[in-house]
């Protein structure tokens, strides 16, 4: 039997998806490389570089983000869109750090989560455009409008997946790393109007990603521990990728296990819950000239560029 192919899950996270970073240099410190990547929201972003092998241009950009000043500068703020920010430094820099613009130009099998609010589908993407693929999983409902896109409406593959294991199941991983980044919430008592709603979202999200590691559990999980790490604590790189380092650093032992025995003690076959089983689509995206993207069941040919 041949090595198993291993398969890494990123969490989302916002500016914590930076651990992401540091997890990848930990294994390619102890020569271990994903053979497959999925992600959601900020670990599809990290993902997608790691599987373009661009993870050096993406450290570039973290060791630039010194302070929320710089952040800011990426923040196009409107007044009129479903969203606080229109999402155009997003893509800015994309198109400057990420050359790579389809799935299949990466070096390695990719793909994330985006969640549909039209028919409240959890959507798989692994081929077609990148970019717009890109800009609909961190869509976070209320701070970036939905990308549009033949009819569906996008956003944060977080609502329904946070931790895409079954993804990379799919995708045909043998053994999964998963990384969940909301493993240990802060404990914060809500004391207003504004902490009662938000931490009455983090219960319902709480409840979902608990449910998907239940169906869908990871070989190993990753949980790294940064309690008080903001949502666009963006320019506190070091802190998570030092977090990072020392998820890797607890887990050697486990990882390096999965490389050399392959044990598939149980069945990891993709079994849904059935009242699962009506809330995934798979699409593949298309660039068009306003950098919308359109779609298509995942057994047809890949839509080509316009």
């Amino acid at each position: 039997m041949g090595r198993p192919r291993l398969g890494l899950a990123l969490g989302s996270g916002g500016a914590r998806g930076w651990v992401h970073l540091g997890i990848l240099r930990a294994l390619e410190a102890e020569n271990i490389y994903p053979d497959l990547i999925t992600g959601t929201s900020a670990g599809a972003v990290v993902g997608a570089f790691a599987a373009a092998g661009a993870l050096d241009r993406l450290e570039e950009f973290a060791s630039r983000q010194k302070s929320f000043r710089t952040t800011f500068n990426y923040m196009d703020f409107s007044l009129s869109d479903p969203g606080l920010i229109r999402g155009k430094g997003f893509i800015q820099f994309l198109d400057e750090y990420l050359k790579v613009r389809r799935f299949e130009e990466l070096e390695l099998p990719f793909g994330l989560i985006a969640s549909n609010l039209v028919t409240l589908e959890e959507v798989h993407i692994f081929e077609g455009a990148l970019i717009p693929a890109l800009r609909a999983t961190v869509a976070v409902p209320g701070f970036l409008p939905p990308q549009e896109s033949g009819g569906m409406q996008l956003v944060d593959g977080g609502l329904l997946n946070p931790v895409p294991v079954s993804l990379a199941r799919k995708l045909g991983a043998d053994v999964v790393i998963g990384v969940d980044l909301n493993a240990h919430p802060a404990e914060n008592a809500a004391r207003s109007f504004g902490s009662v709603l938000t931490r009455s979202i983090e219960v319902m999200m709480n409840r979902i990603r608990l449910n998907n590691r239940h169906y869908y559990p990871a070989d190993v999980w990753l949980e790294p521990r940064l309690p008080d790490y903001r949502f666009l604590d963006l320019h506190r790189v070091e802190e998570a990728m030092d977090e990072g380092r020392r998820v890797v650093a607890g887990a050697i032992d486990q990882i390096r296990s999965l490389r050399e025995h392959h044990l598939m003690a149980r069945d990891r076959s993709m079994r849904l819950p059935q009242f699962l089983t009506r809330r995934l689509q798979t699409v593949a995206l298309k660039n068009t000239e306003d950098a919308d993207v359109g779609a298509g069941p995942a057994d047809s040919d890949p839509p080509a560029d316009s």
